[in-house]
């Protein structure tokens, strides 16, 4: 009975990209593999494929036919172009490879997001925010590109023995172990996704906590300049409205008087209001 099965791969977007367009559509029978594709990178990816299985068709035909192992690996290394399963590893491992330094490139944006967020100046919390927002969306659009992938892969490993060229049980394991590379890989990018978004999380907390405290910090400023100026007034406007009552144009009392005694009461008078109120303040603050 002829194997056939069905699956789609994507590859790693750019923010601008459209999810349909960037994907690869890959069917696999049992003597033949066909894949479909909209994107010139795709096209790109399986001509690579192309002169992967070029070169070894050519190292297959430099090896020795004496009988001696290295025949057996020439045979081998034929024998590989002919069974399906291997090529669609070899796209897949192509593909996935191309996720590799978007991987590099994510963990090392959001390192540098984690180790800047707790110095920046006021003019950069902008420019902080913009790139966490950047960043968290190019890890959701890379984590859905790989995350259904593995599941592909295995059910595709499951599927590799029934297809099996030529009753070759040595062949569809050496397969299998090739896929469960390419398995590894997706799950470390899912992985690393995971952590990228782990590590954004705690930089845009510690962004808010910032935040927070530059807030809390110019409250706590705004707060004890008012009290000051509070303070201020209640001291100097006692006195203005003292000091206007003594100059009044009506009779005071002690305008008879020739001597000074009455000028330094009164300054005394105004000088201990404002000593005590200030001492008063300054308790307070204390308690």
């Amino acid at each position: 009975m002829p194997f056939a099965n069905s699956t789609s791969f994507s590859q790693p977007l750019s923010m601008e990209e459209n999810n349909r367009e960037g994907q690869v559509y890959i069917i696999m029978k049992s003597n033949c593999v066909l894949t479909f594709h909209r994107d010139y990178a795709q096209q790109e990816a399986v001509s690579r494929v192309l002169q992967r299985l070029a070169a070894i068709r050519s190292a297959a035909a430099d090896m020795p036919r004496d009988g001696t192992e290295l025949y057996d690996n020439g045979e081998s290394l034929a024998r590989l172009l002919d069974y399906p399963p291997y090529i669609v590893y070899a796209i897949l491992d192509e593909i996935t490879d191309q996720l590799s330094p978007e991987i590099v490139e994510i963990e090392q944006q959001v390192d540098a997001i984690d180790e800047l967020v707790l110095g920046l100046s006021h003019a950069q919390h902008e420019s902080a925010l913009k790139r966490m927002g950047e960043q968290r969306r190019r890890i959701l659009l890379t984590w859905q590109l790989a995350h259904p992938k593995p599941r592909i892969i295995e059910a595709l490993i499951r599927q590799v023995p029934i297809c099996c060229c030529n009753g070759s049980p040595r062949l569809a394991q050496e397969v299998i172990q090739y896929l469960g590379d390419v398995h590894g890989h997706l799950m470390a990018a899912v992985d690393s996704c995971a952590r990228a978004e782990a590590v954004l999380a705690r930089s845009h907390s510690n962004y808010l906590a910032k935040i927070s405290l530059e807030l809390s910090r110019a409250t706590f400023d705004a707060n004890t300049t008012t009290e000051r100026w509070t303070m201020l007034g209640i001291i100097v406007v006692p006195i203005n409205i003292v000091t206007s009552f003594l100059g009044v144009n009506l009779k005071v009392p002690g305008q008879d008087r020739d001597d000074t005694l009455n000028f330094f009461v009164v300054l005394a008078c105004l000088l201990i209001y404002a000593a005590v109120t200030l001492a008063f303040w300054r308790w307070r603050q204390l308690t």
